[in-house]
């Protein structure tokens, strides 16, 4: 085997080695996500946290070292959508050696080795589409619907174990499947967060925990976790608490499944109401109407 040819084959086989050949270095969590040959990934990844690369970076890969896959990136809307296909295109414009594009469109690339790259918006319809696809990408999979995952993406499954499944997003509640699979040891999980923690009565910002101890921390419920080399300016991050307030922080940066600031009960209160009849507390009637008295 030449030197070339192993070099080929390292990048086949890696799609860390072969973003490293196109100039890119990829952060630590990138890195752990590229390496990874695990089939089902779930990353919660703060804003800005460098999700895009992996989004564009992943079917790239597929697309030009597995000839003839279907590689599908479904996005949470038509915007998102766009703008994905636009990534994926810068992103195969850095490979000179890349397959030549055959058709090329918003929604569309087809490569003459066979592969194909499809972005869609995350409608039922849409992710109904392609067979058999080698990767399928969810971007900002917390504001994808649930119907769409389990009715359009989950079948593609189907007697399809090489097929590689990835969620990724910013949490958007308590609720959703990636909310469910964030919480699911199924999944190979990913924490990308910023470093800070929100002191809620100075409204400021305070150092979380040292790195080693939060990793560890996370580690012990089975996630991979890792403070992100973009959210490191304090100056900066206490800007963006004061724009955008303590609940939005923790969701954007902290990457925190919180609760709706107008909701009354937290999602642990109702789940503890709905369990209390475990601890023999009887909750018949409650929600039915007095009787009216004059």
């Amino acid at each position: 085997m030449t030197r070339s040819e192993a070099r080929e084959l390292l990048h086949s086989l890696s799609p860390y080695h072969y973003i490293r050949s196109l100039g890119f270095t990829p952060y630590e969590w990138q890195e752990a996500v590229l390496r990874s040959p695990h089939k089902r990934k779930v990353i919660n990844g703060a804003r800005q946290a460098g999700k895009s690369t992996i989004i564009s970076a992943k079917p790239c890969h597929i697309a030009r070292h597995y000839p003839a896959s279907v590689s599908l990136i479904v996005a949470a809307t038509e915007q998102q959508a766009f703008y994905d296909m636009e990534k994926v295109k810068e992103f195969i414009a850095l490979d000179p050696d890349y397959p030549k594009i055959e058709r090329d469109s918003d929604r569309l690339v087809t490569l003459a080795n066979g592969s194909w790259i499809m972005v869609v918006p995350a409608t039922e319809k849409a992710a109904r589409g392609p067979s058999a696809p080698r990767l399928i990408m969810l971007d900002e999979a917390s504001r994808i619907e649930d119907i769409v995952y389990k009715s359009g993406i989950i079948p593609m499954l189907t007697d399809n174990q090489d097929c590689e499944l990835i969620s990724i997003s910013t949490p958007n509640g308590k609720r959703g499947f990636f909310f469910e699979s964030f919480g699911n040891p199924k999944w190979e999980r990913y924490e990308v967060r910023s470093p800070w923690d929100v002191i809620d009565i100075e409204f400021r910002l305070e150092p979380s925990l040292p790195e080693p101890e939060y990793r560890q921390q996370r580690a012990d419920k089975g996630i991979k976790g890792f403070y992100s080399p973009r959210h490191r300016n304090r100056e900066e991050q206490e800007f963006n608490l004061g724009e955008m307030g303590p609940l939005m922080y923790r969701q954007e940066y902290g990457v925190k499944f919180v609760e709706p600031e107008d909701q009354v009960f937290s999602y642990d209160d109702i789940e503890r109401l709905m369990n209390s009849t475990a601890e023999g507390i009887n909750l018949d009637g409650i929600g039915e109407a007095e009787p009216l008295t004059f």
